[in-house]
């Protein structure tokens, strides 16, 4: 046997076994492969990613993130609202994250708090139209039919054709 084919054969094996660097379970990386899983609606496999994510670094705002958004789809809602919790006391201004809290708690039909969250939403990033279209049907779910309206209206104006679909559906003004 040739002397050098052990060694080869054993780096190949070592790469087959363990494809990934040192760049591969990076915080990053893990993400990226964690939102390919989610893409793919592997929910469990793109929630191991994360969860691998934020075991290299806590402190890793997108990974709390995008694992909310992968909980919300398993339906673990307790589970999105913490994530999502963590993400915005690491990034404060995540209209992204607010948005999406809200959207969970719009699912408990805790309309307040999503609100609130919406509200947040906006006030980070005024022409948010998925979060003016959300606060709209939020405010119509507890009988706020002017501000519903308000919202859809403007959520419209930003182009959001949910809101115009709405505003026509409730014959508006």
């Amino acid at each position: 046997m040739n002397p050098f084919a052990l060694p080869v054969l054993w780096l190949l094996l070592a790469a087959a076994l363990f494809p990934a660097s040192a760049e591969a379970g990076s915080p990053s990386a893990l993400v990226k492969q964690g939102e390919e899983y989610y893409r793919q609606a592997r929910f469990e496999e793109a929630i191991s990613a994360f969860n691998l994510a934020v075991a290299e670094d806590q402190s890793y705002q997108p990974a709390y993130y995008a694992r909310g958004k992968a909980q919300f789809e398993q339906r673990k809602y307790p589970e999105a609202i913490a994530d999502y919790t963590v993400a915005i006391e690491l990034k404060k201004d995540c209209a992204r994250a607010f948005f999406h809290r809200g959207a969970v708690y719009a699912v408990l039909k805790e309309f307040r708090q999503a609100i609130a969250d919406f509200d947040r939403a906006i006030a980070i990033r005024g022409k948010y139209d998925k979060a003016w279209y959300a606060r709209g049907l939020a405010k119509n779910e507890l009988g706020d039919r002017n501000g519903a309206c308000d919202d859809m209206q403007r959520a419209s104006a930003l182009g959001n054709a949910q809101a115009a679909a709405w505003l026509g559906n409730h014959a508006v003004r």
